[in-house]
C-alpha cells in the first residue's frame, strides 16, 4: 500500500468526515433558534424569563431539526456547505431528525472531548458536502433563506423596544422627554420608539394620541396630516 492510500480520505470513516464543519454549522443552528425563540418572545409582546426563553429556543430548535430530517439541509449546514444524510444519501426523516433534535446539543460537547460523534453514529446519520457546485448549493436554497429572513426579523424584535419598552422611555425617563422635544441627538431608541408611538396613534390608540399631543411635541408633529 502506497503513501498516498494510507492516507487518503477513503481511510477516513465517512461518519468521521466534516465533523468540524459539522459542529460548527450545529452550533450557528443553536444559536440562531435560540435568538428567534427571543425575538418571538419580544413580538408577541411577553417579558422574557429563564424559562420561556429555554422553551422559545426548544421549540424553535426542534422545529428546525424538523425541517432538517425532512430536508438534510438547515441555515447553518447550507452555508458551510454540508448536508445531514443517512444511507446512500438520503434524507434522515422526521424521527431521526427529532431525535437529533434532543442528541445535538449534548453531541456539541462530546465532540470537544471525544473528537467524534457517537449520538449520530447511533442515529445513522453524517454529514456530506453538496455536491454539484454552485448550482447545487443554490439548488437547495430555500430553506436556508427562510431561516435567515426567521432570523433578521428576531434581531429586529431584540433590538426595537417593545410597547411598555416605549411607553416608559417616552413618559417616564429623561432622555425620552428629550427625545419628545427633539432637544438631543436622536438615537435608535428615540427613532424607534417615537415611530412605533406614532404608528399606534394614528392605528386608533387615542391614549397614546393623547399623550403625544399633550406631553410629546415631536410625536404631535408628526400626527398632524
Amino acid at each position: 500500500m502506497s503513501d498516498g492510500a494510507l492516507f487518503s480520505m477513503e481511510t477516513i470513516p465517512t461518519e468521521a468526515r466534516y465533523q468540524g464543519r459539522l459542529w460548527v454549522a450545529d452550533l450557528l443552528d443553536l444559536t440562531g433558534c435560540a435568538l428567534v425563540g427571543w425575538g418571538a418572545l419580544r413580538a408577541a409582546e411577553q417579558v422574557p424569563t429563564a424559562g420561556t426563553l429555554a422553551l422559545a429556543g426548544a421549540v424553535a430548535w426542534f422545529a428546525l431539526s424538523a425541517v432538517g430530517g425532512l430536508t438534510r439541509r438547515t441555515p447553518g449546514r447550507h452555508f458551510l456547505g454540508l448536508t445531514l444524510e443517512r444511507g446512500e444519501g438520503r434524507a434522515p426523516g422526521l424521527g431521526r431528525g427529532l431525535l437529533r433534535g434532543l442528541t445535538a446539543p449534548l453531541e456539541l460537547l462530546l465532540q470537544v472531548v471525544l473528537q467524534r460523534r457517537p449520538l449520530d453514529a447511533r442515529l445513522g446519520v453524517h454529514a456530506a458536502a453538496i455536491q454539484g457546485g454552485v448550482r447545487g448549493w443554490l439548488r437547495g436554497v430555500e430553506v436556508p433563506l427562510i431561516g435567515v429572513v426567521l432570523f433578521a426579523a428576531a434581531v429586529w424584535s431584540i433590538v426595537t423596544p417593545t410597547r411598555d419598552e416605549m411607553i416608559k422611555y417616552l413618559d417616564h425617563t429623561l432622555t425620552g422627554w428629550h427625545c419628545c422635544h427633539g432637544t438631543r441627538d436622536v438615537t435608535w431608541e428615540c427613532r424607534t420608539s417615537l415611530a412605533r408611538a406614532v404608528r399606534e396613534a394614528k392605528g386608533g390608540d387615542t391614549g397614546l394620541a393623547t399623550f403625544l399631543r399633550l406631553d410629546c411635541p415631536v410625536g404631535a408633529a408628526r400626527l398632524k396630516p
